[in-house]
């Protein structure tokens, strides 16, 4: 069984078929076990951040209702989840934040979220989800650090006005993805300043106005420790390209070249 954290929720099988819940809990009830220590949770715990706002005994009752729900929708992979009157457990999974760490990583600097779409309004769940998104986070730039000492986040500044958000969301990609090549490829040392290589890590920020129907962008990487701008590039992205398909990155013309390193 193959669990997607990163963006949009998922179960899948082994053959790809999709065994997802359709409630927001039932989901809620996966990740909380997945991204707990043996995968183990008592009752009264889990009760404790999906239902906070009910009595003992309709919370178990709403428990009980989400674990049903969750085995009729995993089907066969129903015996991946296991409990008694005390606990509730999964065994045998795998998640995407286990098996290619590196790809979550690009998708959350793409602006993909851990647990995306999964609004639950119970205020004990609200700050379970912002520990762990934070968590996750780190987890995942520690991997980014090991592979070569230089954490980075993407920090939109003044977008243009009136972006759509289809577009926005593809910008927010195809920069990420740019800042992540120049940021991993082999031969970068001779990029690095003097001393200590950026133990704080870096920024890219994002600003813009439109002209007609095109956006016009500058980036800028930064480094948080003194804010000096290690490097800016120009581009343009089409307003109205990628429309009509979501799925469409726009259209980009790089207009400058590398700014010198500072």
């Amino acid at each position: 069984m193959f669990i997607r954290l990163v963006g949009l929720f998922q179960v899948l099988d082994a053959s790809g078929q999709d065994h997802t819940p359709r409630g927001a809990k039932a989901r809620a009830l996966l990740a909380m076990l997945c991204r707990t220590q043996g995968h183990c949770r008592p009752r009264r715990w889990l009760e404790g951040r999906l239902w906070s706002d009910r009595g003992p005994d309709q919370a178990s009752g709403s428990l009980r209702q989400a674990l049903s729900e969750l085995r009729k929708a995993l089907g066969p992979l129903a015996l991946h989840l296991q409990s008694d009157r005390d606990r509730v457990g999964l065994v045998r999974f795998g998640t995407d934040l286990d098996r290619d760490p590196g790809a979550s990583r690009l998708a959350l600097a793409g602006g993909r979220e851990f647990l995306e779409g999964i609004d639950i309004p119970d205020p004990a769940f609200g700050r379970w989800l912002t520990e762990e998104r934070h968590r996750v986070a780190a987890e995942l730039g520690q991997t980014a650090q090991r592979a070569d000492g230089r954490p980075f986040r993407l920090r939109l500044g003044a977008l243009p006005e009136g972006t759509d958000t289809g577009l926005a969301r593809d910008l927010a990609g195809a920069i990420a993805r740019l800042a992540a090549e120049y940021l991993l490829r082999d031969g970068t040392e001779g990029l690095r300043p003097a001393g200590d290589p950026w133990p704080e890590g870096l920024d890219l920020h994002v600003e813009g106005a439109w002209s007609g129907d095109r956006a016009h962008l500058k980036l800028r990487l930064v480094a948080r420790t003194d804010q000096t701008t290690l490097w800016s590039q120009r581009l343009i992205a089409s307003r109205t390209a990628g429309l009509d398909d979501p799925g469409t990155l726009p259209a980009m013309v790089f207009e400058t070249t590398e700014a010198p390193i500072m």
